[in-house]
């Protein structure tokens, strides 16, 4: 669906999780919206005063609707559904997926496989820790907002110390086989969507983390699972997948760029 004057804005993040996860919900949705790319890396657009403003949290996506702002994945997914998203067993499936720490998984496995990540990561969690608390002085009326962010990248400096990288993706990649296993399980009986009888929030979320899988080199772990390969070949030959531009591979050079 085209957008117009007057449509939702999503500000959003090409390399982000759950951008895509925001993304792929707002295409298979057909809800239009309007592109906002934010810079998160290299010019850290998400920490400026105006940002921070409409989203505290200072994260991507953040999906704009009149006068009403949604912040989080889960809930730009559930709107872009509707009553098609709004029973039991998608609820379930969506706490399974949000229970998952995948940027620990994600980094972890960086930090573990890169050289070059493991110097640029931890001096970037830092340095941007450091902005956050000067942030916090500079503007007054948003120093809480700076300073919990700040304490959020303290501990992601102590999470993603390079010392603990193996151990952290190895616990990760054990939880995220389960996950996997448990795909399999449910999809077994051959449906065709994971909570039947139409595609849904569940088919987004899960859609995006398989392609993540593939994004941290676990991409044979799916085709060893025949029924999990069979759902999500499915889900990749949808128009929807590239449209909503999910990445299924990491794209190493852009992406240490945008780091750096």
């Amino acid at each position: 669906m085209e957008a117009t004057e007057g449509t939702p804005r999503l500000y959003h993040t090409a390399s982000s999780y759950y951008s895509a996860v925001a993304r792929l919900a707002l295409v298979e949705g057909g809800v239009a919206f309007t592109s906002v790319p934010v810079d998160i890396h290299r010019r850290k657009a998400q920490l400026e005063p105006g940002y921070v403003r409409l989203n505290p949290g200072m994260t991507v996506p953040t999906l704009v609707l009149g006068d009403r702002v949604l912040t989080e994945s889960r809930d730009i997914a559930c709107h872009a559904f509707g009553a098609r998203g709004d029973d039991a067993a998608t609820r379930r499936s969506l706490d399974d997926h949000y229970a998952f720490p995948v940027e620990e998984l994600t980094f972890g496995w960086l930090l573990r496989w890169n050289p070059l990540a493991r110097r640029a990561v931890p001096r970037t969690l830092a340095a941007t820790e450091a902005r956050l608390r000067a942030l916090a002085e500079e503007h007054p009326d948003l120093r809480e907002a700076y300073l919990a962010r700040a304490e959020v990248f303290a501990g992601r400096c102590r999470t993603f110390d390079p010392g603990a990288a193996v151990a952290l993706f190895e616990a990760r990649r054990r939880a995220a086989l389960a996950l996997l296993d448990a795909l399999e399980g449910a999809l077994a009986d051959g449906r065709q969507v994971l909570v039947p009888p139409a595609y849904g929030p569940a088919d987004v979320v899960w859609t995006v983390f398989l392609a993540r899988m593939g994004f941290v080199r676990m991409g044979d772990e799916i085709t060893r699972r025949p029924a999990l390969g069979r759902w999500f070949a499915s889900m990749r030959a949808r128009p929807s997948f590239a449209a909503a531009d999910v990445w299924d591979r990491i794209k190493v050079v852009g992406l240490l760029k945008q780091i750096l």
